[in-house]
Protein backbone atom coordinates (compact mmCIF):
# COMPACT_ATOMS: atom_id res chain seq x y z
CA UNK A 1 0.00 0.00 0.00
CA UNK A 2 1.61 3.63 -1.07
CA UNK A 3 1.27 5.39 2.39
CA UNK A 4 3.07 9.06 0.70
CA UNK A 5 2.91 10.45 -2.79
CA UNK A 6 3.47 13.47 -4.62
CA UNK A 7 5.23 14.14 -7.89
CA UNK A 8 6.63 16.82 -9.72
CA UNK A 9 6.72 17.08 -13.49
CA UNK A 10 8.52 19.58 -16.30
CA UNK A 11 7.25 19.16 -20.11
CA UNK A 12 8.56 20.56 -23.26
CA UNK A 13 5.81 22.19 -25.94
CA UNK A 14 2.61 20.92 -26.84
CA UNK A 15 2.42 19.00 -29.82
CA UNK A 16 2.33 21.36 -33.51
CA UNK A 17 -1.36 19.81 -34.25
CA UNK A 18 -3.87 20.87 -33.80
CA UNK A 19 -3.13 24.69 -34.48
CA UNK A 20 -4.58 27.06 -32.18
CA UNK A 21 -5.47 29.36 -34.70
CA UNK A 22 -7.59 27.13 -36.53
CA UNK A 23 -9.84 26.70 -33.16
CA UNK A 24 -9.87 30.03 -32.33
CA UNK A 25 -11.38 31.05 -35.93
CA UNK A 26 -14.08 28.16 -35.73
CA UNK A 27 -14.79 29.31 -31.62
CA UNK A 28 -14.91 33.03 -32.41
CA UNK A 29 -12.50 33.37 -29.69
CA UNK A 30 -8.78 35.04 -29.79
CA UNK A 31 -5.79 32.67 -30.36
CA UNK A 32 -4.64 33.33 -26.87
CA UNK A 33 -8.06 31.94 -25.69
CA UNK A 34 -7.71 29.32 -27.73
CA UNK A 35 -4.00 28.08 -26.98
CA UNK A 36 -4.65 28.04 -23.38
CA UNK A 37 -7.66 25.68 -23.73
CA UNK A 38 -5.29 23.90 -26.27
CA UNK A 39 -3.00 23.20 -23.78
CA UNK A 40 -5.77 22.06 -21.33
CA UNK A 41 -6.41 19.89 -23.71
CA UNK A 42 -3.77 18.28 -24.02
CA UNK A 43 -3.08 17.27 -19.85
CA UNK A 44 -6.71 16.40 -20.14
CA UNK A 45 -6.01 13.92 -22.51
CA UNK A 46 -2.72 12.61 -20.73
CA UNK A 47 -4.64 12.00 -17.72
CA UNK A 48 -7.67 10.27 -19.70
CA UNK A 49 -5.12 8.04 -21.85
CA UNK A 50 -2.51 7.43 -19.51
CA UNK A 51 0.21 8.85 -22.03
CA UNK A 52 2.30 11.38 -22.09
CA UNK A 53 2.48 13.13 -25.68
CA UNK A 54 4.31 16.35 -24.55
CA UNK A 55 8.12 15.61 -23.81
CA UNK A 56 8.93 15.67 -20.47
CA UNK A 57 12.02 16.99 -19.25
CA UNK A 58 12.60 16.30 -16.00
CA UNK A 59 10.53 14.41 -13.48
CA UNK A 60 10.34 13.65 -9.35
CA UNK A 61 8.03 10.81 -7.21
CA UNK A 62 8.13 10.99 -3.59
CA UNK A 63 7.03 7.89 -2.89
CA UNK A 64 6.76 5.66 0.65
CA UNK A 65 5.09 2.28 0.71
CA UNK A 66 4.26 0.08 3.43
CA UNK A 67 4.94 -3.32 2.00
CA UNK A 68 6.60 -4.89 -0.46
CA UNK A 69 5.68 -4.10 -3.76
CA UNK A 70 6.51 -3.88 -7.50
CA UNK A 71 4.95 -0.10 -8.94
CA UNK A 72 5.10 1.25 -12.13
CA UNK A 73 6.21 4.82 -12.70
CA UNK A 74 3.24 6.83 -13.24
CA UNK A 75 3.86 8.71 -16.74
CA UNK A 76 4.61 6.51 -19.96
CA UNK A 77 6.49 6.43 -22.15
CA UNK A 78 8.61 5.44 -19.53
CA UNK A 79 12.63 6.93 -19.08
CA UNK A 80 15.30 4.77 -19.64
CA UNK A 81 16.73 5.38 -16.32
CA UNK A 82 15.72 6.87 -12.90
CA UNK A 83 18.29 7.92 -10.23
CA UNK A 84 17.09 6.78 -6.38
CA UNK A 85 17.19 8.47 -3.25
CA UNK A 86 16.02 7.09 0.41
CA UNK A 87 15.88 9.69 3.37
CA UNK A 88 17.99 8.58 5.73
CA UNK A 89 19.39 10.55 9.13
CA UNK A 90 17.84 13.97 7.94
CA UNK A 91 19.32 13.87 4.11
CA UNK A 92 18.75 12.11 1.19
CA UNK A 93 20.92 9.57 0.03
CA UNK A 94 21.96 7.67 -3.04
CA UNK A 95 19.69 4.07 -2.97
CA UNK A 96 19.92 0.89 -5.60
CA UNK A 97 16.77 -0.01 -6.74
CA UNK A 98 15.67 -3.16 -9.64
CA UNK A 99 13.87 -0.80 -12.56
CA UNK A 100 13.12 -2.43 -15.89
CA UNK A 101 12.76 0.56 -18.04
CA UNK A 102 10.43 -1.26 -20.69
CA UNK A 103 7.81 -1.83 -18.05
CA UNK A 104 8.42 0.67 -15.56
CA UNK A 105 8.28 -1.38 -12.90
CA UNK A 106 10.15 -0.44 -9.68
CA UNK A 107 10.48 -2.73 -6.64
CA UNK A 108 10.41 -0.85 -3.59
CA UNK A 109 11.09 -1.82 -0.25
CA UNK A 110 8.36 -0.76 2.90
CA UNK A 111 8.49 2.07 5.48
CA UNK A 112 11.79 3.62 2.78
CA UNK A 113 10.96 6.92 1.76
CA UNK A 114 12.06 7.22 -1.49
CA UNK A 115 13.11 10.27 -4.02
CA UNK A 116 12.92 9.08 -7.62
CA UNK A 117 13.66 10.94 -10.95
CA UNK A 118 14.78 11.37 -14.12
CA UNK A 119 16.85 14.47 -15.80
CA UNK A 120 17.04 13.29 -19.19
CA UNK A 121 14.21 14.27 -21.37
CA UNK A 122 11.92 11.53 -22.49
CA UNK A 123 9.97 11.72 -25.55
CA UNK A 124 5.96 11.71 -25.67
CA UNK A 125 4.43 9.20 -26.97
CA UNK A 126 3.29 9.00 -30.64
CA UNK A 127 0.08 11.22 -31.88
CA UNK A 128 -1.95 9.54 -33.71
CA UNK A 129 -4.86 11.18 -36.20
CA UNK A 130 -7.31 10.04 -33.62
CA UNK A 131 -5.61 11.35 -30.59
CA UNK A 132 -4.72 14.85 -32.58
CA UNK A 133 -8.82 15.28 -33.78
CA UNK A 134 -9.78 14.29 -30.18
CA UNK A 135 -7.50 17.78 -28.83
CA UNK A 136 -9.17 19.63 -31.54
CA UNK A 137 -12.95 18.29 -30.87
CA UNK A 138 -11.95 18.95 -26.90
CA UNK A 139 -10.34 22.19 -27.34
CA UNK A 140 -13.51 23.50 -29.22
CA UNK A 141 -16.28 21.95 -27.21
CA UNK A 142 -14.67 23.71 -24.22
CA UNK A 143 -14.38 26.98 -25.99
CA UNK A 144 -18.09 27.06 -27.03
CA UNK A 145 -19.76 25.25 -24.19
CA UNK A 146 -17.65 27.67 -21.63
CA UNK A 147 -19.64 29.40 -18.71
CA UNK A 148 -19.42 32.81 -20.51
CA UNK A 149 -20.95 31.38 -23.38
CA UNK A 150 -23.74 29.42 -22.12
CA UNK A 151 -27.58 31.07 -20.95
CA UNK A 152 -27.12 30.25 -17.47
CA UNK A 153 -23.66 31.37 -16.36
CA UNK A 154 -23.55 29.72 -13.23
CA UNK A 155 -20.37 27.47 -12.24
CA UNK A 156 -20.92 24.93 -9.34
CA UNK A 157 -17.30 24.29 -7.41
CA UNK A 158 -16.20 21.00 -7.26
CA UNK A 159 -13.25 18.72 -7.45
CA UNK A 160 -10.66 20.28 -9.88
CA UNK A 161 -8.76 16.81 -10.14
CA UNK A 162 -8.15 14.66 -13.68
CA UNK A 163 -9.56 11.18 -13.68
CA UNK A 164 -10.91 9.62 -16.13
CA UNK A 165 -14.63 9.67 -14.51
CA UNK A 166 -14.43 13.13 -13.81
CA UNK A 167 -13.67 13.98 -17.63
CA UNK A 168 -16.32 11.66 -18.66
CA UNK A 169 -18.84 14.25 -19.59
CA UNK A 170 -16.90 16.40 -21.60
CA UNK A 171 -14.91 13.83 -23.80
CA UNK A 172 -18.44 11.98 -24.05
CA UNK A 173 -20.17 15.82 -25.67
CA UNK A 174 -17.19 16.38 -27.67
CA UNK A 175 -16.74 12.99 -29.16
CA UNK A 176 -13.18 12.38 -28.30
CA UNK A 177 -13.49 9.87 -25.80
CA UNK A 178 -14.92 7.70 -28.73
CA UNK A 179 -11.63 8.81 -30.60
CA UNK A 180 -9.11 7.67 -27.94
CA UNK A 181 -10.75 4.34 -26.93
CA UNK A 182 -7.54 2.72 -28.69
CA UNK A 183 -5.41 4.94 -27.12
CA UNK A 184 -6.34 3.73 -23.30
CA UNK A 185 -3.66 2.58 -20.97
CA UNK A 186 -5.22 0.32 -18.25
Amino acid sequence: MIEHFETKWSFGADPMDPQASDIALEAGTSELTAQGMLSASWAMVEAFTGKTYRDTTAGQVIVKVSAPMVWTWPRYPFPEELTFEAYAQGSWVQHAETYIPSAGLIELEPFTLYRIGHTTTTPGATVTPAVEQAVYNLTLYQLLQSPARREFKSQAAGDSSLTRETLMPVFYGSGAGAMLAGEMRL
